[in-house]
Parts: C-alpha cells; structure tokens; sequence
C-alpha cells in the first residue's frame, strides 16, 4: 500500500469512528473518502447509527392508496407509475371514486391518505385538459385541493399529498388540506437529465426544481418525506451529493424527513 493509500485508509478510519460517536462528516470529507471506501467498512457503521438513531422497532403508517391521476408530462424511463390516456379508464378519479377509496381505506383501520399523481399532466396532455374542464378546474393541483378537503372533510383520515413539483403559491393552496407531503429528490445529478439519461425529457426531475420546492415547503412549515433512487444510472458519488443536498434542505427548514 502507498503512502497516499495509508494516509487515506487513516482518514476514513477516524472519519467512521467519529460518525459512530454521532459527528457528521463534512461535506468535503464525504465526497473526498466515501465515494470509493470499501463497503465492508461503510455496512457495520451504517448498521450501528440505524440502531442508534432507531433501535430495532420497525415502524410504518397504516395509509390506503389514492391515485388521482397516472397521467404525468414527464418521461422518466424507469417509471411504472405513469400511463398514457388510452391505458386509462378516465383521466382522473371521481370525488366520489375518491371517497370509496379513502371509506374503503378507514374501514380497514387506515390513517393517512397517499394521494398519488403525475406532475402537471395537463401541460401535455389534451384529455387531461379536457377531464379538468368537465370537473370544473384548470389545474390538476386545483382538482387534487378539493379532493384532499373531501377526504378530511368526509373521513377520518389525514391526506398525505404526493403532487410533485409546486411553487410557492401551490404550497400554500394545499398546506390547509394536508397533514404533509412529499416529494422524493430521486437525484441531484443533472448528468442524469440529459440526452440518453433516466430523467431526459422529464423537465420536473432536474434538481435545481425539486430542491427548491422542498425549500419553500420548509419555509412554509409544510413536513414532506423525502429520498433519494437508487439504480438508475447513477454513481455512488452522486448517490452522496445527493444525500448532501438532502442534509442541507434538512438542516435549513427542519421539516424534510428522509
């Protein structure tokens, strides 16, 4: 082993010891030492500050599925999520539809509402514009507020909104109506949004968008879940940056849960 190879197997042995005693590496201590540390070092580390942070309970929320719309204008070419409007009955779910399934979901002893959608379809698609005009909105965030307030309004349940990319004014409508929200940052690689790439085509997956909602949520005291995507096409450096930018939304606003 090199002297350079020493100095740095030195390093990350201190910089593992230190995570163990609860000290955050740095920002450039991660990306100068984890990238390429082997995994054998990284896993017992990881396993003892998941016991640490959480022990051994396994805890989960009890919530029932509402997919208001699978109609999405992004193309992310791994999403099993998103249908184009000939695969659909209808282009959104009917407040009544949205109704049994949240009665449906209660009846079972469920607490939250994940209400599941597509970003902005409406800015790609003619039959989503259409099936807004005939419910009598314009957006699809207007459609997905007076579906929230019918759950709350008409259920014991506690909507959690999964409505993608929103500006300021959109976080706004929606906070009254959400207990919170999330939006994964999937990645903060903007190698992965150009041509050939998993986000290509997708204007809603670049970073600089999806940080700053999850920004204006914290400025707003809005909670929102968040993660991060693994095996997309990304590197175990861009997976750290990510986790980076995660870090600093989290310690900014303080309501970004990961």
């Amino acid at each position: 082993m090199s002297r350079r190879e020493t100095e740095a197997s030195s390093r990350l042995t201190r910089l593992l010891a230190d995570s163990v005693r609860g000290n955050r590496p740095t920002a450039a201590e991660t990306l100068s030492l984890l990238p390429h540390a082997p995994l054998a070092a990284l896993q017992p580390v990881a396993e003892a500050l998941a016991l640490a942070g959480h022990g051994r309970a396994i805890s989960f929320s009890r919530k029932v599925f509402i997919p208001l719309t699978q109609l999405c204008r992004d193309v992310c070419h791994y999403c099993t999520f998103a249908k184009a409007p000939r695969r659909l009955p209808a282009p959104y779910l009917a407040l009544d539809e949205v109704l049994d399934l949240a009665h449906a979901g209660a009846g079972q002893s469920c607490k939250e509402a994940l209400f599941t959608l597509g970003d902005k379809p409406e800015l790609r698609h003619a039959a989503a514009r259409d099936a807004l005009a005939r419910l009598g909105y314009a957006r699809t965030v207007e459609y997905l507020e007076a579906a929230a307030r019918a759950v709350l309004r008409e259920t014991t349940l506690l909507p959690h909104l999964n409505a993608g990319v929103l500006d300021e004014d959109d976080l706004r409508r929606l906070r009254p109506v959400a207990a919170s929200m999330g939006l994964m940052l999937e990645s903060a690689s903007d190698r992965l949004c150009a041509r050939g790439g998993p986000h290509y085509g997708s204007p809603d997956k670049r970073p600089a968008v999806r940080l700053a909602t999850l920004r204006n949520a914290g400025r707003l005291a809005i909670p929102v879940t968040s993660g991060i995507l693994i095996g997309i096409g990304e590197t175990r450096r861009e997976r750290l940056e990510t986790l980076l930018a995660l870090r600093t939304s989290t310690t900014s606003s303080g309501t970004c849960r990961t």
